[in-house]
C-alpha cells in the first residue's frame, strides 16, 4: 500500500492557515442519492457490453478490432500497417512478451523503429522526445469502460502519460474479459488492490478515443491535444 509521508504536518498547516483547529473526528460518510452508478448497465453480458462500447466508439471515432489470442501479432501488424509504422513506441510491459509479442518486446517489428519506456527519472527527457516522435504508441490497457468507451490505463515506471497522449496514433491491447459496465466497476477494482497492498499506478488515465475538441460554433476539431487515430485491440479470451 502507498505509504503517506508528512500527513499530519501538511494538514497541521492547513489548519492553522484556515484558522481553526484540526478536525479529527471521523467524517459522516456519503450516502448516493440512488444506485445508479452500482447498476447501470450491469446486468449486461460481456457480448453486449461489447456491442455498447463499439457503439460508443462510433461517436468517439475510435476504431473496435476484435481478435483471437493466437492472431494477436498478425492483428496487430495490420493495425499498425494501416498507420504507416514508420516509428513505434511501447510501454516497457512483461505483457507484450507474454501475448506472443516477444519480436515488438524486443524492439523489433516489420518497417518500423521501435522504442521502449524507459523507467527511471533520469530518462524523463528522453521518454518524452521519443513518445513526441512516435508515428504509432502501443501500450496493454487495464480495463474497458463500456458506457464511455473508455481504456484505463495507469501511469507506472514503465510507461507515462505522454505515452498515452503524444503519440500521432495510439492502439491499446486489452482482454475482453477486462471489459467493464463503466468506470465504477473499475475504480472498485483498483481500490481493491489498493487495500490488499498491490502497487497500483500514480495516475489513473481513462482515455476516451482520439483528442476531440470544439469551439463555440461546436466545429469539431481531432487531435489538438492526443492522437488523432485510437484504437481498441479487444482480445477475446
Amino acid at each position: 500500500m502507498t505509504q503517506i509521508h508528512n500527513r499530519d504536518k501538511f494538514l497541521d498547516g492547513l489548519a492553522e492557515k484556515l484558522g481553526r483547529p484540526r478536525i479529527r473526528e471521523d467524517v459522516p460518510h456519503f450516502e448516493p442519492l440512488n444506485n445508479l452508478s452500482q447498476t447501470q448497465l450491469a446486468d449486461k453480458t460481456q457480448d453486449e457490453l461489447l456491442a455498447i462500447l463499439t457503439a460508443k466508439c462510433e461517436t468517439l471515432l475510435a476504431d473496435v478490432v476484435l481478435t483471437a489470442p493466437d492472431d494477436l501479432r498478425e492483428t496487430l501488424l495490420k493495425v499498425t500497417n494501416a498507420y504507416g509504422n514508420q516509428t513505434v513506441m511501447i510501454s516497457d510491459d512483461e505483457r507484450f512478451a507474454a501475448n506472443g509479442l516477444a519480436d515488438l518486446a524486443a524492439g523489433e517489428w516489420p518497417e518500423a523503429t521501435v522504442t521502449k519506456w524507459l523507467p527511471g527519472d533520469e530518462h524523463r527527457e528522453t521518454n518524452i522526445t521519443n513518445a513526441s516522435n512516435a508515428n504509432i504508441g502501443i501500450v496493454f490497457g487495464d480495463y474497458l469502460l463500456a458506457e464511455s468507451g473508455s481504456v484505463a490505463v495507469e501511469t507506472t515506471p514503465g510507461q507515462g502519460r505522454a505515452l498515452h497522449f503524444l503519440p500521432v496514433h495510439y492502439i491499446a491491447i486489452t482482454p475482453k474479459s477486462q471489459l467493464v459496465p463503466r468506470i465504477t466497476q473499475a475504480a472498485k477494482e483498483y481500490n481493491r488492490r489498493i487495500v490488499a497492498g498491490e502497487r497500483v499506478g500514480s495516475v489513473i488515465n481513462i482515455i476516451s478515443g482520439p483528442s476531440n475538441s470544439a469551439d463555440i460554433e461546436s466545429i469539431l476539431v481531432v487531435g489538438v491535444h492526443g492522437p488523432l487515430k485510437v484504437t481498441y485491440i479487444i482480445i477475446e479470451d
